[in-house]
């Protein structure tokens, strides 16, 4: 596995091991705060989980560790902003493991009575890694500085613990009108930019089968609105453009709004699938005399972010996961599949009781199987989600958490990979955002695209001038470990913490007492 690593990759993963070994033999060092960036297909992820296992495997020697009962209190904690990001690496969301409020706006809201309970199982935290960073607001970054300082009662940055944050800011920013992370504003406290050090891959892993297509994204990337398009580089491309009536119907459509995404899903379901079930939520209020939940019978306009009204439901259909129901297990928000089995219930006036879903991913879902809902054919059942709606008070929601998805926005594939798609540029409206849309395909074989035009490819100019401005990590010493390592072809697994400190801890970095 950590053969595998490139040199740029290889450098912060021995970094990190060396910062692990030195924190196990004593030394008082300082936490690191890196970020390791990247564009798609870098091999981010393969980094993280090389030194997630190395960094956990070392740290363990702690005596706080070996001194447990049981190993529930993790060293390292592998955390992302979605379901999808965080299942991809087997990690948790931040708002789950930090039970962060839905509204982060100050002032900040600490634990309460849910201190007890967090700190016991994160006290002894050595390093947090946060995956797809350039989701991750200022106001959440804050709050996540805040509740690691509450919890280790500790008032340095981020409460003593080293973070590394991965990511690239190329991508969409936080959605609504937050700012990205790495833009920084004179006169305000910055957390990234005072304590972050950059690290940058460039050498792409994913498509190296086809290198004119991750070489072409790697330059759309960076692109700016005023520059022109090399003349291979528009050739490339429009090898794959076409015309909407023409695209393969079978294949995800990306487009750049809710609207042409709502639209393009009514026309497909309504086209492909004539025998298809409507399934309509159930809204409950309390009874202001006997205190039960009693059905309204009047429908209610959700808001965006509440489960749908309406779900036109069969078998066939292509849906998508809308809220996370058990990330460990990959049944998340963003998860796709196929709908193939509805569960009617039995007696009195029908009602759709279960709905027996084939994932795309064929490892998500193994213990939602276990728990047999529905029949036993190894599809993943669901039941109707319940929560408050957020545009009317006091009214309680019954749906099932799923929308279809023959189509979905930019937003949604951000972080994903797929063998094929198509990709609208007709409405893009924001830097990143035909840059998201194009890379989740693996080549460029997979990839149609409608509606190109060239100005609708560029990144935000910000993003540039602050990565520029951003401090860059030095290896150095890292580097020489590798070198050592390499020429005696050892790697770095089969070195227990108390033989590496003989027999390499010369080629690390100078300790810091």
């Amino acid at each position: 596995m950590y053969q595998s690593l490139n040199e740029t990759q290889a450098s912060i993963f021995y970094s990190v091991r060396d910062w692990c070994l030195k924190r196990v033999w004593g030394h008082n060092l300082e936490p690191f705060y890196y970020f390791l960036s990247g564009g798609a297909g870098c091999g981010k992820s393969h980094v993280i989980k090389c030194i997630y296992q190395e960094a956990t495997r070392i740290l363990r020697e702690l005596p706080r560790f070996r001194d447990q009962a049981d190993m529930s209190q993790p060293a390292v904690l592998l955390n992302a902003f979605t379901g999808t990001a965080a299942f991809n690496i087997s990690g948790k969301t931040l708002h789950s493991m930090l039970k962060l409020p839905r509204s982060l706006k100050p002032p900040y809201q600490g634990l309460g009575n849910a201190l007890d309970e967090v700190r016991a199982s994160l006290s002894y935290a050595e390093i947090l890694i946060i995956d797809e960073i350039s989701m991750v607001s200022k106001e959440l970054f804050a709050y996540i500085h805040w509740r690691f300082q509450q919890i280790k009662g500790n008032r340095k940055p981020f409460g003593g613990i080293s973070v590394l944050a991965v990511g690239d800011f190329y991508q969409l920013p936080p959605l609504g009108k937050a700012k990205p992370l790495c833009v920084y504003e004179e006169n305000e406290f910055d957390l990234w930019r005072d304590y972050s050090e950059m690290v940058n891959l460039t050498e792409i892993m994913r498509q190296k089968d086809d290198q004119a297509f991750a070489e072409l994204l790697n330059r759309l990337r960076v692109k700016q609105k005023q520059d022109l398009l090399s003349n291979e580089d528009r050739e490339l491309l429009t090898q794959v453009v076409a015309g909407i009536q023409d695209c393969p119907a079978d294949r995800l459509h990306i487009y750049a709004t809710d609207k042409e995404v709502d639209l393009h899903n009514a026309q497909t379901v309504a086209t492909l699938h004539k025998d298809f079930v409507n399934i309509d939520a159930h809204n409950y209020r309390k009874d202001p005399r006997s205190g039960c939940m009693m059905i309204m019978p009047e429908k209610i306009q959700r808001s965006k972010r509440d489960l749908p009204d309406n779900i036109m439901a069969a078998q066939g259909v292509r849906i998508m996961l809308i809220r996370n129901l058990d990330v460990e297990d990959g049944i998340v928000n963003g998860t796709f599949g196929t709908i193939s089995h509805i569960v009617m219930s039995e007696g009195g006036l029908p009602y759709t009781k279960l709905i027996g879903l084939q994932l795309d991913n064929p490892t998500a879902g193994q213990r939602f199987r276990k728990k047999l809902l529905g029949p036993s054919d190894n599809l993943v059942y669901i039941e109707r989600s319940e929560e408050n709606l957020s545009c009317k008070k006091g009214v309680v929601r019954r749906q099932f958490p799923i929308k279809l998805a023959f189509a979905c926005t930019a937003h949604k594939v951000q972080g994903m990979t797929m063998t094929s798609a198509v990709v609208c540029l007709k409405r893009v409206f924001e830097p990143g955002m035909a840059y998201v849309a194009l890379i989740p395909t693996t080549s460029l074989q997979g990839l149609t695209i409608t509606d190109f035009e060239e100005k609708k490819t560029y990144a935000d100019p910000r993003i540039m001038t602050a990565l520029e401005n951003m401090n860059h990590a030095s290896f150095q010493s890292a580097r020489s470990l590798l070198t050592l390592c390499k020429s005696v072809d050892l790697p770095p697994e089969t070195h227990s913490p108390q033989h590496t400190r003989t027999s390499i801890s010369h080629c690390g970095p100078e300790s810091s007492s």
